[in-house]
């Protein structure tokens, strides 16, 4: 069986050499294994992301991909991106992607397609378009006739670009999976065949396949016959398959995202996961025949507004700029200690695979310190206003990204507490010219104290979108700006001019005056002989957008953990170069310069943690409904009570943990009803947590309830003196009866899994001192 799979790896160099005209080749889905021309074949490939690597470097890109031992590439579709006006299509430049698989066919890679509709991957809203939301009462990701049609009408455009670049038309397509992880998010079979069968009719010949998390739920919800299922997982290989042979005993083993590294999120610290963390897991899969897709090989940028956010109603985490991913192959394309040690684990399986050589580095630049000038004010620069009643959400106005103002004037006393509902994502507030505070969704902040006299007044709201919600239920929520009206001590406010600021073209926008505590555009210029790739310093700068030569780099953020922005050669001029931001903040001083390594560091927000200072629990008195002891193994663990609890807060209370340690670490928590069934999360805030780790790790109580179970909720790490128990309190959103409790520990017994705990429930929030 060794000789047979490496054969067909090395038949990849004859499918390199001599393209697909001349060789027509088979993929078929045997019982325990894959096909190629008839014979076993390993699948070892790699994700990445054609609209997220500048298309002058795809080929470098893929010559490292082949240079690393991966015979296949695996790439998501897009859809806001190819349809962002409904009916406009887009497959050029950047999105071209019959030049991109005919890039990789020359390469000697294989394609694995991701059409989507829904992708996920940290995109903005999973990669659906926003216009879909304009339609209040659309149900994404479902059979709704407000939804459905649009998607059937992509699938057929986009097979229209790929289907000839399909295997069973001499291309280099080997399967084209329906949906995304779908058995996470729903059950609608109905929906589901609607996609296979459009993609047949469409077109599509080769074999169709569907990915999910490992577990037999996910597997029932999600699956549906003539397609074939996968797993993703970040870890415990052997355990998953073992698991996933149970319910899908006669497919090949494939794990179809892999996951690398993991992604970042505005005021948390950049994720490392070590190749040590990750190379037991591969060895095994290549080992024992295991087909693997490394999710991210290489992650690239998401530039403009696409980067995506992880959230719900009380929590929302938006994405960095860069989508780096700690992925073998970094932001920039260089190889890194993961590239060197997954090469070896393949190259040990495969001793004869003769690999070609690394492409040469891309050549780097530094560039030298220079100025940023004051040339447009944002306020100077307003379209014409449109007028309503209560504020519009920009979808609603056909707004996709960007910004929107929102004015209101009124006559008489303006005191009291302002309500802004819902605040999508972070507001700035002005009243009569004066930047009064800002509202930042991030914390769960909707109202603010006014204080002004009789008389004239204007109130300005700027709210800002940071990326919509690209996984769960929230994605059918996710409309920005003001969403639920503006409210004056519990009073509407009614009357709203409207202006529109999508921000994706720049050009137009006018030199003008100056106002204080408005968003102003800068301009700076650089000249150089030679290009190459470097990396933007802004950490001179505060928060705001950035655009290279009219081109939209992305947001920065003093509060990282991304301080640099990556600027690829090709997207260089020599000569001069002009740089624009639009600066939100208070910046220590207007320059930039040009660096050849990025920069990580977060400046972590204490306003993010969910305990204010010197705030302490007090439990004493409190409701206390169960004690218990929590199990040392991994996977999910389902505690009942032994009745059932009406309640609307609970505190979970770690009093020790395996191994002695003083951590408390927790991946996911669910609370339950009388029937079993989970309460949903999107209800959960979370209220109080004694203690959160953002210094050696990223650690916040909100990582309880997001729904990834790479993610965890970390109290601070033992040298900082701070010893069990520890507590975790949750508002689930209203009154309900509570059955009990659903735990999943955290993958790494030495993180502090608890062991003896204490559950307590109460229908008024818990004392606090």
């Amino acid at each position: 069986m060794i000789k047979q799979y490496t054969f067909i790896l090395l038949c990849m160099l004859f499918f390199s050499a001599h393209g697909t005209a001349q060789t027509r080749h088979t993929f078929e889905i045997g019982k325990h294994d894959f096909f190629l021309d008839g014979k076993p074949f390993q699948i070892i490939s790699g994700e990445m992301h054609y609209a997220r690597v500048p298309r002058p470097y795809w080929r470098d890109r893929l010559k490292k991909a082949r240079a690393m031992g991966l015979n296949t590439i695996c790439t998501y579709m897009f859809w806001n991106a190819h349809e962002p006006v409904e009916g406009r299509y887009n497959f050029k430049d950047n999105l071209d992607l019959k030049e991109f698989c005919k890039e990789a066919a020359e390469e000697g890679l294989w394609i694995i397609l991701r059409p989507g509709p829904y992708t996920c991957a940290e995109w903005d809203l999973g990669g659906l378009p926003s216009w879909l939301l304009k339609n209040e009462h659309v149900v994404l990701r479902s059979a709704d006739t407000a939804y459905l049609p649009h998607t059937l009408r992509f699938l057929d455009r986009a097979v229209q670009e790929f289907k000839n670049s399909q295997i069973t038309n001499g291309g280099n397509i080997l399967m084209v999976q329906v949906e995304n992880e779908y058995g996470e998010y729903g059950s609608d079979k109905g929906y589901l065949n609607a996609i296979k069968q459009t993609l047949r009719d469409a077109g599509v010949t080769v074999p169709l396949f569907n990915c999910d998390w490992p577990g037999k739920d996910n597997y029932d919800r999600g699956h549906i016959d003539g397609v074939m299922p996968s797993i993703n997982f970040g870890g415990q290989a052997q355990r998953n398959f073992e698991t996933f042979s149970r319910y899908a005993p006669d497919v090949p083993r494939f794990n179809s995202e892999f996951w690398t590294g993991w992604f970042d999120y505005w005021g948390g610290k950049h994720e490392v996961h070590a190749a040590k963390e990750k190379l037991a897991d591969f060895k095994w899969m290549i080992d024992n025949g295991v087909s693997v897709n490394l999710y991210m090989f290489h992650g690239g940028t998401s530039n403009g507004f696409f980067s995506g956010a992880n959230g719900s109603d009380s929590y929302f985490t938006p994405y960095i700029t860069s989508y780096d991913y700690d992925a073998p192959l970094s932001e920039s394309g260089e190889p890194n200690d993961k590239f060197l040690a997954f090469r070896n684990v393949i190259l040990q399986k495969y001793p004869d695979l003769k690999l070609p050589p690394l492409p040469a580095a891309t050549p780097k630049i530094a560039i030298p310190e220079f100025q940023l000038y004051p040339v447009a004010s944002l306020k100077e620069n307003l379209p014409s206003p449109r007028l309503f009643g209560r504020p519009q959400n920009m979808e609603a106005l056909d707004q996709d990204y960007g910004m929107i103002l929102y004015a209101h004037d009124l006559v008489g006393q303006f005191t009291g507490e302002l309500q802004i509902k819902r605040v999508m994502d972070r507001a700035i507030v002005y009243l009569d010219g004066k930047k009064i505070g800002i509202l930042d969704r991030r914390l769960n902040q909707s109202t603010i104290n006014v204080n002004s006299g009789t008389g004239k007044h204007r109130l300005e709201i700027l709210v800002e979108a940071l990326g919509r919600v690209n996984f769960g239920s929230a994605i059918d929520h996710e409309r920005k700006g003001i969403t639920e009206g503006v409210y004056l001590n519990g009073t509407e406010l009614k009357g709203w001019e409207h202006y529109p600021l999508p921000l994706q073209n720049i050009s137009s926008f006018k030199p003008s005056a100056v106002h204080a505590g408005y968003p102003e555009f800068y301009q700076g210029r650089f000249s150089i002989s030679k290009k190459g790739d470097t990396f933007l310093d802004t950490r001179n700068l505060d928060n705001g957008l950035l655009w290279l030569n009219g081109k939209m780099i992305g947001r920065y953020w003093m509060i990282g953990p991304q301080q640099t922005l990556y600027i690829p050669g090709c997207w260089l001029k020599t000569g001069t170069n002009d740089v624009s931001v639009l600066e939100l903040g208070n910046p220590a001083k207007f320059s930039i310069s040009g660096l050849k390594e990025q920069v990580w560091a977060t400046k972590a927000d204490p306003s993010l943690l969910n305990r204010r200072k010197g705030q302490a629990l007090h439990l004493k008195a409190e409701q206390l409904v169960q004690h218990g002891i929590l199990e040392d193994k991994a996977g999910w663990q389902d505690i009942r009570f032994k009745s059932v609890i009406e309640g609307r807060y609970i505190c979970l209370e770690s009093m020790s943990a395996y191994r002695q340690s003083a951590c408390t670490a927790i991946a996911e928590l669910r609370l339950v009803d009388a029937s079993g069934k989970e309460i949903p999360r999107e209800r959960y805030t979370i209220v109080y947590a004694d203690s959160e780790e953002t210094e050696t790790d990223n650690g916040l109580a909100g990582l309880l309830i997001d729904n990834q179970s790479t993610t965890n909720w970390q109290t601070r790490q033992e040298n900082k003196g701070i010893d069990q128990p520890h507590q975790v309190v949750i508002d689930l959103g209203g009154v309900t009866g509570i059955g009990g409790f659903k735990y999943l520990p955290v993958p790494d017994g030495r993180k502090g899994r608890p062991k003896d705990y204490n559950f307590y429930v109460s229908l008024k929030n818990f004392n606090f001192k």
